[in-house]
Formats: structure tokens, sequence, C-alpha cells
């Protein structure tokens, strides 16, 4: 069965851009996966025009109208309407900004659904471990202590905060969230109801992860999960927002009870938030704008596809993601 995806482009081709200056609009577009293989490129289409070849490894770089620029890297879809799409693979949020230049790979390739779209982010409602108990995500700010496995105090450095209305799910439906049923991930969690953005990243210990990946535990985005019971994506809110926690580093925190992620701060990731929250990030931690700052996830992310087997075994022996707490 075809599995849809919403994503962010400009009408760019990098290989023949349009004139410096000119100014990228951001449109969000729907990705059909056709044949379901985790992979969008020829076959699949994009606001239901069909693509034809696709190219990995393309920048965009852009006047961001303080003197600086910024680059994104990501991939070109040509469509087969004529038409050119690029979107960003290392965690940007596109913005409406004037061109600055482009640089192009000549080798085609495929935009790899499970590490290439969007930034992992909460709902609001959602209750957040911390040293004064159980707190709202909402109710959460820079200074607070949260607390993660073994009840390691955690110094909350932001929360980022994104809102989308009734219209904007109307006209998006894919911007709505994965429901993660209480209970459903085994051992009673999460105690209520999780509520979080299709590529927010669950952790996973049952035994046969271990089995597959030598590590007792790993990172699975939460649209990965819904072939399980009790996971699905809710399509009946009429408002959602989402917020973004930020600490020092990637770090696993608890949601409702469940372990879950903050928000991965490597150079990479840095590009998915605002360009006011990335200013004022970049000068708490300064050292994340240096080329050879390497971010490190928290815990081992399987690739797309020992995702997909990961849940496949599970489904089939009908384990429960968490064998423990």
């Amino acid at each position: 069965m075809p599995t849809t995806y919403l994503d962010q482009f400009w009408a760019i081709d990098p290989f023949s851009p349009p004139p410096v200056g000119t100014t990228l609009v951001v449109e969000k577009y729907e990705l059909i996966d056709q044949d379901d293989d985790n992979d969008i490129g020829p076959g699949d289409t994009i606001n239901g025009i069909g693509i034809d070849r696709a190219y990995p490894g393309d920048t965009v770089t852009v006047d961001n109208g303080d003197g600086t620029t910024s680059t994104i890297t990501g991939i070109t879809f040509y469509m087969s309407d004529g038409s050119r799409l690029f979107t960003p693979t290392d965690g940007s949020v596109l913005e409406d900004a004037p061109l600055d230049s482009t640089t192009y790979v000549t080798s085609t390739g495929v935009l790899d659904v499970g590490t290439d779209l969007g930034p992992p982010c909460l709902v609001a409602g959602t209750k957040i471990k911390t040293s004064m108990g159980e707190v709202p995500v909402e109710k959460l700010h820079a200074g607070m202590t949260v607390l993660g496995p073994d009840d390691r105090k955690l110094k909350l450095r932001m929360v980022l905060k994104t809102s989308f209305t009734a219209r904007d799910l109307a006209n998006n439906p894919n911007l709505a969230p994965v429901r993660i049923v209480a209970g459903a991930l085994g051992n009673g969690l999460p105690t209520c109801d999780l509520i979080v953005s299709r590529q927010h990243r669950m952790l996973l210990n049952a035994p046969v992860v271990e089995r597959m990946f030598g590590d007792s535990e790993v990172l699975v985005p939460a649209i990965k999960l819904t072939k399980l019971p009790g996971i699905y994506l809710d399509t009946d809110f009429p408002l959602v927002t989402y917020f973004h926690l930020v600490f020092d580093q990637h770090e696993i925190i608890f949601a409702e009870g469940a372990a879950t992620e903050s928000l991965f701060t490597g150079p990479e990731a840095m590009r998915a938030v605002s360009a006011e929250a990335r200013e004022e990030l970049l000068t708490m931690f300064p050292e994340l704008a240096e080329h050879d700052c390497v971010g490190s996830p928290a815990l081992p992310i399987p690739k797309d596809q020992k995702q997909k087997a990961l849940i496949g075994r599970l489904v089939k022996n009908d384990q429960k993601i968490l064998h423990r707490t």
C-alpha cells in the first residue's frame, strides 16, 4: 500500500539556477512512495506528478540578510512535467530567502524516508519527567532540570515551539501526529496516550534488538511503529503544537513514562530550527558552528531497511517494543 509523506521544497534546479538574488519560496507537497519501499525516486510522485530522476547531494546557499549565508544539502527531483524541486536531506527547515549560489552532483539516487525527513518533536500536553515531577512540555522553560535514565539530571537549555492551525492540518493531513496508545509499548508504557510527530524517535529494547544490532537499545521514528497495535496516525486534531527540547547534547528523556529523544543539536541538525532560534542556540553553544563539531546520537539509530526488518520481526513474534523500563 502506498505511503504518503509531507515535505518542504524550493522550486529550483541547482544545475541551472535562477539569477542570484531570486527569492526562493517554500512550498509543502505530498510525496507518495508508490511501491512502499521507503525510498522516494523514479516511479513515485510529488504533488501528484511523477518523478523521472533525482540527484542527492546538491546544495543551495541562501542569503540570511545579515551578511551571512546558509548552505542546505538536499536532493533535487526532476519531474515528468519538466519542473524541478529541491528538498533538504540535512534536517534543515526551509524559509523564503534570496538565492546566493548552488552546487550540483551528476549521479542519480533516491531520498531515504527513514533518515531524510523532518525534525522530531513532542506535542503540547505531553508530560515530561523532571526534578519537580511530571510537567507538561509547554510549561517547561530554559534552566529547568529534566531527568534522564537513572534519574541523571539534564539542564534544559531551550524549548522551541511550532504550531499548525486547523487550516494547516486540513490542507496537509500528513502534519497529523502519531498517537501511541497507553500501554502500547509494553510494561504499561506510555502511562497515558503519547502523541508525537512522525519523525520523533522512541527507544526500543525488545530482546530482538540486541540479536539484530548488538546493542540492547536503539531509536526508531514513531511513523515506523504504526504497523504495531495501538500506534497510529491521528488525524482528528483541530490544532497541533509541537515542542523541541534542547540540551547540551542529544539526550534520552521520558515522556508519559516512555523513553524518547530530545532535539539533536549536531551541526546538521542545527539547520532544523528557525534562523532566530539557531542564532540563539549558537550564542549559547558557539562550538556547534564549527565544522569539526560532530554531534553523536544518544543511542544507535538503525538505517531505514533495518528499522523495517526490526518492526517486521516484532509484528511476526507479537513482541512489545519495551522489554524493560
